[in-house]
């Protein structure tokens, strides 16, 4: 009976299941609880190997063993009928796979709790005025400050309009948990915020420089100016004429800024030192407060953008810490030990 399960699991997931044989696992699955268990986990499974691809290459043995080892069970034996299925044995021994059988161990041995919260219902994005006056936008529902019109996803220029009190205008945008926002400002720089993050920037710029704060995540396209463009955080101060790169200065991770284009010098908060790195380089804080420059993946550091965030050998609790802040929904680990246990794979937000 298991063996023939597996079989029609396999030919469903490959799309070369009969009719006849379709309809035997969707009854199995609407009537037999630990069939239906079983369907979910060859989905996550399989979802989450396509989505490793990009990866780095990983030993499929140490894996399994490192499997069998957490959940304290021996290697079961699927035989599949015919060569064209070894691909979904090696997607169920992948590293990805331990954290889908641990997610869903410990789900029903009551480690893991969903609360009943939903980002988008109660936290809406704020806009805040220098004078303190705060606007939410909620659904299709925008706002307009000055010559901004902040929709739902995305803010829009009408024609400047000019005035000493929109000049000195400074703006404090927040995005939620589970949320991202995209807005261009007034120089031409097209900024990408990423979920729980804050930026804040003048209506206009003015002076010498062009700054603007950031505290979270986002990927900024610098419009090429005379005047330098600045992006201070609570961590480092970026500064640039014009170029595209990622921040990230998310609590609880190393702040890094990753050069995609051009070239950006990168300092202490205190400016007592500066580096200058190239495309493909990342300035990175560690914990000691010291700035080292390393490679990184461009696909990797920018995967967020398309709503894929990679990890490597990282603790389950970091992961949790992402899927809560991109979702917006609250994951908490109730059982300790499982909170370091470590992976590398990826997450698809949709």
């Amino acid at each position: 009976m298991r063996e023939h399960i597996d079989e029609l699991i396999a030919d469903k997931i490959s799309g070369q299941i009969s009719a006849e044989d379709d309809a035997l696992l969707t009854k199995y699955i609407g009537t037999d609880e630990s069939v239906r268990l079983q369907w979910e986990q060859s989905l996550a499974a399989v979802s989450l190997y396509k989505a490793t691809q990009q990866g780095s290459n990983i030993n499929e043995k140490a894996a399994w063993n490192k499997l069998v080892e957490k959940l304290g069970a021996e290697p079961p034996t699927v035989k599949l009928k015919t060569q064209k299925f070894r691909w979904l044995v090696a997607a169920s021994i992948l590293v990805p796979l331990l954290l889908v059988s641990l997610l869903w161990f410990s789900l029903s041995n009551s480690n893991m709790q969903f609360a009943q919260k939903k980002a988008s219902k109660t936290d809406p994005i704020k806009v805040m005025l220098s004078d303190g006056t705060i606007y939410t936008i909620e659904n299709d529902k925008g706002v307009t400050a000055g010559e901004i019109h902040f929709g739902a996803k995305s803010a829009s220029r009408a024609d400047q309009r000019k005035g000493t009190a929109l000049a000195n205008e400074v703006i404090t945008l927040a995005i939620p948990k589970g949320k991202t926002y995209a807005i261009v400002l007034a120089d031409g720089t097209s900024v990408k915020i990423n979920s729980a993050s804050v930026l804040k920037f003048p209506l206009v710029f003015s002076g010498k420089t062009r700054e603007v704060e950031l505290d979270g995540e986002a990927y900024l396209e610098v419009a090429k100016n005379a005047k330098p463009f600045i992006v201070k955080t609570p961590e480092m101060d970026v500064k640039v004429l014009g170029t595209k790169f990622n921040v990230n200065t998310y609590p609880g991770n190393d702040a890094q800024t990753s050069l995609i284009e051009g070239s950006v010098a990168i300092s202490n908060n205190d400016h007592t030192k500066e580096f200058l790195i190239k495309p493909g380089q990342a300035a990175v804080k560690r914990a000691n407060n010291l700035i080292a420059i390393e490679n990184f993946s461009t696909d990797k550091v920018l995967s967020w953008l398309g709503g894929t965030y990679y990890f490597s050998n990282m603790p389950l609790r970091e992961i949790v810490n992402i899927t809560n802040r991109v979702t917006g929904e609250d994951l908490y680990i109730t059982d300790s030990k499982i909170a370091n246990y470590r992976f590398s794979g990826a997450l698809e937000i949709d």
